[in-house]
């Protein structure tokens, strides 16, 4: 005799619809498909990341000299350019600092400015430089020596070069004992330089910051280290020059103290004793002798 009550399910199984189980079997594909996609996304990224970086190391990289290209009025070559700033061929471009090489540059070529910028397309340094224009000789203290080079009219230490074209300052002037401090001194005394007419040879900057000149015309000058009176003091030798007699003068040979521009003092060379007087003794003290 057969039951008529339906056949118990298994426990923990459910009969699904056709249209639930066609949707997820929709999602399990698309998910498929986005990992598919992530994959393929990565690999793509890795791979540009990849060749990217070879292109950057070794694609673009400076061969040499060639790729590097100079502007300005200063004569300077890229051989000379490469030289200073220590540029090894082949060399990647993206391995220079332009930073560094601009440093490298102003310490050791007679230039005022540089710009320096890398470019891609093609490869190569593109180095821009201002010239500077040398207005006297100088030297300076660097460690325990003493260097040669020029200043130009800022007063701007001149780095002189051998393998550069260096232009001859524009005087006769020579500055003596150039410092970093110093530069704002040197440039109102060269900017005066007309006051001095062509009289000024030297401009001595001492240790203890006191200044001295040599001249043709007035001798010896001694300015003192009171830096506020540097105009008073330049007026005061434009006067001096116009207006002191031939004979206190003595063909530059006297010294003249212009630490008070307002009370000069020349000091005139002592005379050689007559022949016949006794070394030591005063005329004054010969003449009560006699």
């Amino acid at each position: 005799m057969k039951s008529d009550t339906p056949a118990r399910r298994p426990r923990g199984t459910v009969k699904l619809s056709p249209q639930l189980e066609r949707r997820r079997a929709i999602r399990k594909e698309k998910r498929h498909e986005f990992l598919v996609q992530v994959w393929r996304l990565f690999a793509l990224v890795f791979c540009s990341t990849a060749l990217g970086w070879l292109l950057l190391r070794h694609g673009w990289t400076l061969a040499g000299s060639r790729q590097i290209d100079v502007a300005g009025d200063t004569g300077i070559s890229p051989e000379l350019v490469a030289k200073v700033a220590k540029i090894r061929f082949p060399q990647p471009l993206l391995n220079l600092s332009p930073t560094e090489l601009e440093d490298r540059i102003l310490r050791n070529l007679p230039v005022s400015a540089v710009r320096v910028e890398r470019w891609a397309f093609p490869a190569r340094l593109q180095v821009e430089l201002i010239g500077q224009l040398p207005v006297a000789h100088a030297t300076r203290q660097r460690n325990t020596r003493w260097e040669k080079g020029m200043v130009d009219d800022r007063g701007q230490w001149i780095q002189p070069n051998p393998d550069a074209p260096n232009r001859v300052p524009s005087s006769g002037i020579t500055v003596e004992g150039w410092t970093l401090n110093s530069r704002d001194t040197i440039a109102e005394l060269l900017s005066r330089r007309n006051a001095f007419g062509d009289n000024l040879k030297t401009i001595f900057l001492h240790p203890d910051g006191a200044i001295s000149l040599d001249t043709n015309h007035l001798g010896w000058i001694n300015l003192g280290s009171d830096i506020d009176q540097l105009q008073d003091q330049i007026a005061a030798i434009d006067q001096l020059s116009k207006t002191m007699p031939k004979h206190l003068i003595s063909k530059g040979k006297a010294t003249i103290d212009l630490s008070n521009p307002a009370r000069p003092e020349l000091e005139l060379p002592v005379k050689p004793a007559p022949k016949g007087q006794q070394a030591g003794i005063p005329d004054r003290m010969l003449r009560n002798r006699d």
